[in-house]
């Protein structure tokens, strides 16, 4: 709710979000980014899910990438988001 006010948006519409049933646009990831005081890329990497790094190596964990692993991440960011929007238009293709 409080991320909805402060983005002056409808808490439904960010619930949908939440579940992905809503694809948000970069304009609202950017906007999503600055109320949360963090990097947009930051919202579509998991860096709590890396069992093997404590909590604080987690947090810093984007920022020891070299220049060629943060553009493959942001490929496979940006692959990630295409595939998702091609389900969400062409659902009859999924499997």
């Amino acid at each position: 709710m409080k991320l909805a006010e402060m983005l002056n948006t409808s808490t439904s519409y960010i619930g949908e979000i939440e579940i992905n049933s809503r694809i948000p646009s970069m304009d609202m990831v950017e906007r999503i980014a600055n109320a949360l005081d963090i990097e947009p890329f930051r919202l579509f990497v998991d860096d709590k899910g890396r069992t093997n790094l404590s909590a604080e190596d987690a947090n810093d964990y984007l920022e020891y990438l070299s220049t060629a692993e943060r553009q493959d991440l942001s490929l496979r960011i940006k692959n990630r988001v295409s595939n998702e929007i091609d389900k969400i238009l062409h659902p009859e293709s999924r499997e």
